[in-house]
């Protein structure tokens, strides 16, 4: 059974926007950007799953990431190595270090990019652990109804974590834009 079929190929800087279907805990309502997509496999992170950072993993930190904070800046990316430490941000002319996933997002290299500050700082989003699959798991997922496919924004990095699947959700023009005000428990109504 299918809502919605995916609506753009797989390929890097391309959400995954979790169905109602996929039972999996780790991904409940979840918003992934995917960081590479090939014959060896997908891997992103999960946009939408903020976490407060135990001192023991702020030593993965870069230097330079001393104004950083805490409290809005850091997500688990996902259940596959919890302490590897990724970074994204905004694509810009003045960003050095980034990897472009898509004409609006970029991936940094956390050594090369050892001049961020201040505002540009502030854009930056880190993130503990990323998602990966298998070469052929994910795009059997979404045949199976798990995930839907999305062209990301750069705004899909800054969304209220809550409210971040349902926002990307409500501007398709499929029907996932119904299910972007469906409770996330409608049985308990």
């Amino acid at each position: 059974m299918s809502l919605v079929t995916p609506t753009i190929d797989l390929e890097k800087g391309v959400l995954l926007a979790a169905t109602p279907l996929l039972e999996d805990a780790n991904f409940h309502r979840s918003v992934v950007l995917l960081l590479e997509h090939n014959s060896e496999g997908s891997l992103g992170v999960i946009l939408n799953r903020p976490i407060t950072v135990d001192s023991s993993l702020l030593h993965a930190l870069p230097a330079w990431a001393d104004d950083i904070n805490e409290e809005s800046q850091f997500f688990g990316g996902g259940p596959v190595q919890p302490n590897a430490l990724l970074a994204l941000a905004p694509t810009s002319d003045s960003l050095r270090g980034g990897i472009p996933l898509n004409e609006s997002i970029a991936l940094l290299d956390l050594e090369a990019t050892s001049d961020l500050r201040g505002s540009a700082l502030e854009n930056v989003r880190f993130y503990f652990g990323y998602s990966g699959w298998s070469p052929g798991q994910l795009a059997m997922e979404i045949e199976e109804g798990a995930w839907w496919t999305f062209k990301s924004r750069t705004e899909d990095l800054f969304a209220e974590p809550h409210d971040c699947w349902r926002e990307v959700l409500a501007r398709q023009s499929s029907a996932a834009r119904l299910l972007a005000v469906c409770p996330d428990q409608p049985f308990m109504n």
